[in-house]
């Protein structure tokens, strides 16, 4: 009987140790988080500081493109620059080109980003002027006033494209409007930088 009581609690403990082991482990560990509750609030944040914004410029399109690699250059493996518009907003009756304008090369857009990179700022207040972007914007020459402007992050990288598209009339951007935009610019980089950065 004395021998019997320690078999009898080796076994138990061979059996049922390992069991309740991995019990005590799923318990108390920790379950990964569910990362889309926070991209639905980003996304939803946006959307609003979009949708205010096209109501209060009273123009016909606003989007936000954003910078990331896509594929690699033959032979060297060198990452291959590219955009996509990520967000757009409308007036009535104009045409969606958020899903035309996805993995699109850089070079493509070569000059507007140039001058964006310089400036911070792309001011076309008459395309018909400056014929220069009327073909090299994501509506296809069909603007009349095209704005474009840098998203930047806490470190002052661009990136990303703010586009405020005038479609149906010319527009000249008067003192409040740019001191509007520009805070709003400011805030939706922020937004997209803080989302960025907690995900690493």
């Amino acid at each position: 009987m004395d021998i019997l009581i320690p078999i009898v609690i080796a076994l138990i403990t061979s059996v049922f140790g390992p069991v309740l082991l991995e019990w005590a482990k799923s318990k108390f560990k920790k379950k990964s988080a569910d990362p889309m509750p926070d991209a639905i609030k980003y996304n939803d944040q946006i959307e609003h500081q979009l949708d205010i914004m096209l109501d209060e410029l009273n123009c016909d399109q606003i989007f936000i493109a954003q910078f990331h690699n896509g594929g690699h250059f033959y032979p060297t493996g060198k990452s291959i620059q590219k955009f996509s518009i990520f967000y757009e907003v409308l007036s009535p009756n104009i045409e969606s080109v958020k899903n035309v304008y996805q993995n699109i090369p850089v070079s493509l857009f070569n000059k507007p980003l140039s001058e964006l990179y310089e400036h911070g700022e792309v001011i076309v207040e008459d395309v018909e002027m400056n014929n220069l972007y009327l073909f090299n914007t994501t509506t296809g020459g069909k603007c009349k006033s095209i704005y474009l402007l840098a998203l930047t992050d806490l470190d002052e990288r661009i990136i990303g494209v703010m586009g405020i598209h005038y479609i149906e009339k010319k527009h000249k951007m008067v003192k409040d409007e740019w001191i509007f935009i520009r805070q709003k610019v400011g805030a939706i980089g922020n937004i997209i930088s803080n989302y960025l950065h907690s995900k690493k």
